[in-house]
This record gives structure tokens, sequence and C-alpha cells, in this order.
């Protein structure tokens, strides 16, 4: 079967479809509802805009009539965009989250998010709780407390759909600088940035290659956000190091998919607050945040919900050769170590196995407490994020390597480029965290 998020997305039939360009500048579909055009790699300055056009060349805005989106649009103009200010649900900002609720229900992707929350979840919900579950989960508002800070006044569908700023209202003007929290809507940027609203700063994907660009149904990118006021007015320029969205799905495509991980959330079937998936031969870590109790437990709502886009890639075929012995080490100085001093610290690494990769890259870890520590539930993961799991007894002092399996294209894969290893718990804490150079064939790389 497949996964339920591809099922989600072929029954998306509200779908935009999107071209990008070609490596010659011309649309490989010009008769696409959007037109992408991602440009350039963004400077990594917010005042160095290297993408000299807009992000979305044209859209097919005739589709916007269709109930949900034009209910969705209606939805953009409630909130108010510093996440200071207050917030408050009207009796026809009301109305309006029932009429687009309404729309959205009667649609293929909903349904199909029903049957799985109820089937494969074995969460027994009639059509009017599941209803009265996407009100609670999306729009009621609640005090999200997250690192020993309190956001009062928040709602997943402001912080997901709209975007919040945050920023000192004690100092106006254009040169207000703040940031952006949230914004995963491609629908939202367009209609700003078509008003002029944000500026698209160049896309910023920390991957090899060309693969973001050439995969249009997501964005990662870097951005700036311009508040006005009622008057027309600049009250802060808001920035987004790195932001990403899909873009195409419509407004019931991604509220299922983001539904649906809130229940496998509640489930226990996230790891680390993400999911791997496919989707149309992509693969994406998604992201779902729940909110923060003043305890530290999750909540109740949803507070955040993104792809990440890790790429296209086929795993390489063939089996896995033996381990590689350690041939060359070469020391590197602590001013590389991110985070190297907890119970569990990262002593070497062979990033770069003479001959083939597959089966020979491997790190060791070393318990450098007295006590023995239980890595079940544990993660090593590289810079993309992508993990390899962890298990068995590490003793006091003991060393213990641990083989990279590459088991697919979604799993743990040391670049041969400078690279970042790191160490998870069960928590979802990080536990250690390591950088290292471009290495040699054969190189072991030793932390000190």
């Amino acid at each position: 079967m497949s996964d339920i998020y591809q099922k989600i997305w072929e029954g998306d039939r509200h779908q935009f479809s999107v071209s990008p360009r070609n490596k010659a500048g011309e649309w490989e579909n010009a008769n696409a509802d959007i037109l992408l055009d991602e440009q350039v790699k963004s400077s990594g300055n917010r005042h160095l805009d290297l993408a000299t056009r807009p992000l979305f060349y044209k859209v097919n805005e005739e589709r916007f009539q269709l109930p949900t989106y034009r209910c969705f649009i209606g939805l953009l103009d409630n909130y108010v965009v510093n996440a200071r200010d207050s917030e408050e649900m009207s009796e026809e900002e009301e109305e309006e989250i029932n009429q687009f609720l309404d729309a959205i229900l009667d649609t293929e992707p909903m349904a199909i998010a029903l049957n799985y929350i109820r089937d494969d979840l074995k969460t027994q919900l009639s059509l009017g709780e599941f209803r009265a579950s996407l009100f609670r989960l999306w729009f009621q508002l609640y005090t999200n407390y997250y690192g020993g800070k309190s956001t009062n006044h928040a709602s997943g569908f402001e912080h997901v759909f709209v975007g919040e700023g945050k920023y000192n209202n004690r100092f106006g003007g254009e040169e207000n600088a703040g940031k952006i929290s949230g914004y995963h809507s491609w629908i939202k940027f367009y209609l700003d940035e078509k008003s002029q609203r944000v500026n698209f700063l160049g896309y910023k994907y920390d991957l090899e290659g060309e693969q973001g660009p050439n995969n249009p149904n997501v964005v990662t990118l870097q951005m700036e956000w311009l508040h006005r006021d009622i008057y027309g007015d600049p009250i802060a320029t808001l920035f987004k190091k790195k932001g990403c969205f899909f873009v195409g799905p419509s407004p019931e495509g991604e509220m299922a998919m983001g539904t649906v991980m809130f229940y496998e959330s509640l489930m226990g079937r996230l790891r680390s607050d993400r999911r791997r998936t496919t989707i149309n031969n992509a693969t994406y870590d998604l992201i779902l945040f729940r909110n923060t109790n003043p305890n530290g437990s999750r909540g109740d709502f949803i507070r955040s919900f993104f792809p990440i886009f890790i790429g296209s890639e086929m795993p390489s075929p063939g089996s896995k050769p033996p381990q590689e012995d350690r041939t060359q080490i070469i020391p590197i100085s602590n001013n590389t170590a991110l985070k190297n001093d907890g119970e569990i610290a990262i002593v070497a690494t062979l990033p770069n196995p003479a001959g083939s990769d597959e089966g020979r890259e491997w790190v060791e870890l070393k318990n450098v407490t007295e006590a023995p520590i239980d890595l079940a539930g544990w993660e090593i993961r590289d810079r993309l994020g992508r993990p390899d799991p962890l298990d068995g007894i590490i003793e006091p002092q003991q060393v213990i390597r641990f083989t990279v399996t590459r088991s697919s294209p979604r799993s743990m894969q040391l670049t041969n480029k400078p690279g970042t290893i790191s160490v998870w718990d069960r928590q979802s804490n990080q536990v250690a965290a390591v950088k290292y150079s471009k290495p040699k064939s054969g190189q072991v790389i030793a932390f000190e």
C-alpha cells in the first residue's frame, strides 16, 4: 500500500500543476497552473537580494475561485502580524472559519485522512467529531509555553498558513528588523509577493547539486516580509533565514496531511516530531510540532507543520562490503565540535572509505560516564537530519563502532564533503554534534 501522504497527494483534485524552468531557462510545461522561478541560491545576507525576479512568475488565479481556495484566502486577514499583540476571534471570523471547514470536509483529501485516522490509527471519530477536532487543532487560540517563554493567542492556522512576526513595537519604521515565525503557505506567499509585501531572496537547499530547484513541488528559501500599518507606512521588515513550503497542494490537501501527522504524533508514530515520507519519488521529512504545556509536555494543538526536502536520489545497488579497518587517523581540533561534552561523545568517523561507501562508513561513540547507557530509541544523524537508529548497551568508558547502514535514501549517509554528525537521545535531545572538513579517501577523523 502506498504511504498515506502519497494517497492524500494523489487524491488532491484541486491541486495546482507546477512547472520549473529547465537548464535552458525555458518552462518545462508552459501551460502549468504555476510557473515557478527559483532563479539563484540566496546569498545568506538579508541585505543582498540575488533573485531579481519574483518566485511566482505566473499563477492561474481563476482556480482561486474554487470554494476551498476562496474560503481559505478569506481567512488570511484575520490575524495580527506581531506575535506579541493580542488576538481575538470575532463572530464574523468564526463564521468564516465554519464556511472553510464546511468546504474542505466535502473533499477527497479530508475523506482519506479521516479513514486513515479511523482505520489505521484506531481512533473512532464521527464526521462531526472530526470537524470539531479540525476547529480545535487549527483555529482555537491557545498559549504556547516554549523555551521558558509564553506566546499568547496562538493558533495553528495562523502560524502555519499566515505567519507570525517577532519584532519590538517600540521601534517603528522599515529599519525595525524582526524575524518571521512559521509562514509555510505557497498561496499566502504568492498573494503577498503580488502585493509587494514579501521579497524572495533566493533558494536555500542544504543538498548536493541542483536537486532543489528541479523539484517544483517544494521551495526552501530566504525571504523578507514587509509589515505595514493601515496607512501603508512600513512598521518592520521581517526576515526568515530559511523557510520552506509545498507548492501546488490545495488548502484541504495540506490540512489533511497536517491533521494526519497530529494524530500520528498522539499515537507515538513520529520520531523527533518528524515523519519520513516519499511523495512522487521525492523524499521529505514532514515536521509536526504540537504546542508546549507549562510543564514542558506536548499539548493538544498544532503549533507548526512544514516539509523538509531531503532529495530524490535512489539507493545504490549491490550488497554491503565488509567493514573497513582504520587506515589513517587525523585528529581534528576541538574548535570543530559543536557539542561533544555530554554523556555520549563522538570520538571518530570514517566518512570516505577507500572504494565503495556502502556498509563501510562508520562512527565511533564513547560512554564517558561511569554507568551503562541504553541506546534503544537513540539516533545518529547526518547534516541533513537523516537518521540511523542506535541500539544496545554501551558500558562505562566503552567505545563502540556503529556502521552507517545507508538502508535507504532517507537514512543517514556521510558526505565526502564537509559534514556534520549528531547523536540524539530517545527524548529527541541532542547529546553530541561534531563537524568535519572534506575527508580524503580512507581518512579516519578523530574528534579530540
